[in-house]
């Protein structure tokens, strides 16, 4: 009995301690050196004519977004540039039920050369009863932190899964489609 109660003594201490939560990060969302704002850009070797890959950013923003030419905001092919403003909805937890959390929109530029290309996605803001940069859900202080860190990742992993889907794209050769004889 005396062995039972010390045993249970000397391990409460640390079942409590095992009981804690553990400290929340932020995912890790790239930063800008400049204004700390969440921006995602790589330069990307590509071999192929700087207007190949501009049909390939083409063929791919029409294919990944529902609403292609609702997105579309700067199509200039003599430049090889594309500039997205497109939006997705982000969702939190409550009491177990997925519920709106706000829509996330940023846009994304994708500029074409000889050889390469560069993406960028910048100004991302969350539109949600206010509209704000995306930046203000990483503070510690917030009482939403874990919302603001779910909505941070679901962030994340939808740009992850972006960059991942333009790189595989930009690969592959765009098809030339032969035009009718008349």
């Amino acid at each position: 009995m005396k062995t039972t109660l010390l045993t249970a003594l000397l391990l409460c201490p640390f079942l409590v301690v095992l009981a804690q939560k553990q400290p929340l990060n932020p995912p890790p969302m790239p930063r800008s050196e400049e204004n700390n704002q969440v921006y995602y850009m790589e330069v990307v070797a590509q071999e192929a004519p700087a207007a190949e890959l501009f049909r390939r950013a083409v063929l791919w923003y029409r294919k990944f977004y529902k609403n292609p030419t609702g997105v579309l905001e700067l199509y200039d092919s003599v430049e090889h540039k594309l500039v997205l403003k497109p939006q997705f909805t982000v969702f939190r937890e409550k009491k177990g039920v997925q519920i709106q959390a706000g829509i996330v929109k940023y846009t994304l530029s994708v500029a074409c050369r000889e050889g390469r290309y560069r993406y960028e996605i910048k100004d991302i803001n969350l539109k949600s009863a206010s509209y704000f940069p995306i930046e203000r859900l990483f503070n510690p202080d917030d009482p939403d932190l874990e919302d603001n860190y779910h909505i941070l990742s679901e962030a994340h992993q939808y740009f992850t899964n972006l960059i991942a889907d333009l790189k595989a794209a930009m690969k592959e050769p765009s098809v030339k489609v032969k035009r009718d004889d008349w």
